[in-house]
């Protein structure tokens, strides 16, 4: 039994239910699937800011955290008359009033260093062929001394947020002037997709405007991710029907009918109530009339990129191009797919689709990675088994990346095109060039994170091994298989001492939530500037 076609096998299975295909079929030409090799472990109360907003309060879902803070604060009570009961208790920290407002700053800055985190570690561009040198992370200290707040993802090198403002500062569009009519329409739609919020610190009280996604889009993205997951869920479920067992066969037999209901009932629901038809009519609209005079548009996307980043200043004072998620609150959810095999060995030899799927994800599966992670280096170790047990499950979900100074429509408009300056700079005159291994300047920008916690694996052998690399793990380092982190530390400031696994038994459980990649979606030709275009500026 080897280790490889194991893990291949629950890749594979991974591979299904994000795309609805198996490992052996590639992705559509505009998509592309990056593993991070190992996982980042991540507590689910690093999303909070995702649930209301950076600058918010405590919800509902985690006001219990909240409360833990302040009575923290406010230390251990005391009694000077034991007998006197909880009335006449005083606490020995902070005065309760104190330990509140403590509490409200360290929330916050709590909350906007998570945000921080999350918008800088997305702010990458995807590589057509990863290596494993491309799916790795580290903690970059280039912004500073807090290493926590700048995690980057080791992709193509460049950010998505430098590329783009560069791209707007340092490109010529079509300036052949719009008509009253047609400005007034780009500016109703651009107000369909994108509003300006009020935005009120939680702690100090100043209210600035930021841009926002707008309710319909808002809506759109919530209904989208709806019926593509019914839809994905839906075509997995027959891939496995087609290759799998007698019993993914019977079940579909029986069911299949109900999940291709769901799908169709998940795309009305996206046309009726996420309005499908109005966004992208806009969408079509801008791209039409952009396509003549771009020089309203582009100025626009200038300014919002520039008013954020003059705007939005991290936990250590340091810019970074926000990005949230959605849904906001899927961390603290219990609605993740689940995966279970707990006699794995017996799967793996009886099926058909067993090969390994890490190759084309950059990624090893048959040998250990240790101290990956958290900027130190990383070994592979060989790994083989005495035994024949070997089981594993896990639940796992995707989620939105949600950006608020990127318009991805920019570039797939034929009314712009890089000057010189860029191009030298670049040493390219395209973003892609749209080839099935594209190159270029810009080839893509993730748009969705695949998630996965609770895993727990079955082997005797693994618990055995993970014992010999006890001091990795406790260390900071972490221990994994191909995108999956067995060991090791969670990677955030508030968590950094918290170990994320536990042995037990025969088994080994890793506690709470990992990220383990990306989807990206990837541009075809760009720029590809009309030839009816006689006016640049």
């Amino acid at each position: 039994m080897k280790l490889e076609d194991l893990m291949g096998y629950v890749i594979n299975k991974l591979y299904e239910g994000l795309t609805g295909g198996t490992a052996d079929l590639p992705l559509p030409a505009n998509m592309k699937l990056n593993f991070l090799s190992p996982g980042m472990p991540i507590d689910e109360s690093f999303f909070d800011f995702a649930i209301a907003g950076p600058y918010a309060g405590p919800t509902q879902l985690n006001l219990e955290d909240f409360r833990e803070l302040v009575e923290t604060l406010s230390g251990p009570k005391e009694n000077d008359d034991p007998d006197a009961g909880d009335a006449e208790a005083r606490p020995m920290g902070m005065s309760p009033q104190d330990a509140l407002e403590e509490a409200k700053r360290m929330y916050q800055q709590h909350l906007l260093g998570c945000w921080e985190q999350w918008s800088r570690l997305v702010d990458f561009i995807p590589v057509s062929e990863p290596a494993p040198s491309d799916t790795g992370w580290a903690a970059d200290q280039s912004a500073g001394k807090h290493k926590h707040i700048s995690v980057v993802y080791g992709q193509s090198n460049r950010k998505l947020s430098t590329v783009y403002k560069d791209t707007l500062k340092l490109c010529k569009v079509a300036d052949d002037a719009l008509t009253p009519q047609e400005k007034a329409l780009l500016e109703r739609m651009q107000a369909l997709l994108t509003i300006q919020v009020e935005v009120e610190d939680f702690l100090t009280g100043k209210k600035t405007m930021e841009p926002r996604p707008s309710p319909a889009m808002e809506a759109y993205m919530k209904y989208k991710q709806a019926y593509e997951e019914a839809a994905i869920d839906y075509a997995s479920r027959l891939a496995r029907a087609s290759s799998g067992t007698a019993a993914d066969a019977i079940e579909w037999q029986r069911s299949g009918g109900i999940y291709r209901q769901r799908a169709l009932q998940a795309q009305s629901a996206w046309t009726a109530r996420g309005y499908k038809n109005d966004i992208e009519r806009a969408q079509a609209a801008i791209s039409h009339i952009t396509g003549q005079s771009m020089v309203l548009w582009k100025d626009m996307l200038l300014q919002t990129v520039l008013d954020l980043e003059n705007s939005t200043t991290g936990a250590y004072g340091y810019s970074f191009s926000p990005a949230s998620i959605i849904p906001g609150a899927f961390a603290r959810s219990s609605g993740w797919s689940h995966f279970s095999e707990r006699s794995l060995k017996r799967t793996v030899e009886r099926s058909s689709s067993s090969s390994s799927g890490g190759g084309q994800f950059g990624l090893s599966l048959g040998a250990f990675t240790i101290g990956g992670g958290g900027g130190g280096g990383k070994t592979t170790k060989t790994f083989n088994f005495d035994s024949s047990d070997f089981g594993i499950e896990f639940e796992y979900t995707t989620v939105e990346i949600a950006r608020f100074a990127f318009e991805p429509s920019f570039f797939m408009s034929r009314g712009w095109k890089p000057n010189d300056t860029f191009v030298r700079d670049y040493k390219t005159d395209k973003h892609s060039d749209g080839t099935s291994n594209p190159n270029g300047a810009l080839i893509g920008y993730p748009t969705k994170a695949l998630f996965l916690r609770n895993l727990r694996i079955y082997s005797s052998d693994i618990v055995k091994y993970m014992k010999s690399q006890e001091s990795t793990a406790q260390g900071g380092g972490l221990v994994g298989i191909g995108p999956f982190v067995i060991g090791g530390r969670y990677q955030q400031a508030n968590r950094s001492s918290k170990s994320n696994y536990e042995y037990d038994g025969a088994s080994i459980k890793v506690n709470g939530m990992q990220l383990l990649g990306f989807m990206s979606a990837l541009f075809p030709k760009t720029a590809d500037p009309s030839p009816d275009i006689k006016n640049w500026i």
